[in-house]
């Protein structure tokens, strides 16, 4: 993804900067599509369904976050990469998270399904506590 360049050809620090940027906005661009075609919402989603490795996608908002001027993008830009914490290593099956109201909530009949939703719900709120953290350093350097 990230552009490397042939042997023997030498790029100044700010073309190479230009194009990590430029990776990552593509990067970036291309998560938001995949969220909204595959109408993710708040379910919880194996990473393997990912178009692009997690670690790249949360490495790319970092870079552009700190890249962008404007405030208001670069909180649409944390709002969006925070999403990245409803995928999980070896989730399986996809975990679709809707509300119901509740005359039609029911007990859960499978106890393991009931345990697998509640640790993976805690860890998507580990991992977006962590994800803030990331992109709010990013946002600090981005005020610099």
């Amino acid at each position: 993804m990230f552009q490397q360049q042939p042997l023997g050809h030498h790029q100044s620090p700010a073309s190479n900067e230009t194009l990590a940027l430029h990776a990552a906005n593509e990067a970036v661009s291309g998560f938001v599509c995949f969220v909204r075609d595959n109408n993710v919402g708040n379910d919880l989603v194996d990473e393997i369904e990912l178009p692009i490795p997690k670690s790249v996608l949360i490495e790319a908002f970092k870079l552009v976050i700190v890249a962008e001027e404007r405030p208001e993008i670069r909180a649409l830009l944390l709002k969006a990469g925070l999403t990245l914490c409803q995928y999980h290593v070896g989730l399986g099956e996809r975990i679709k998270v809707r509300p119901i109201t509740s005359p039609k909530r029911e007990k859960a009949e499978d106890t393991w399904l009931a345990i697998k939703f509640k640790r993976t719900l805690l860890y998507t709120a580990v991992e977006r506590t962590r994800l803030t953290k990331v992109y709010q350093d990013a946002l600090k350097l981005s005020l610099h």
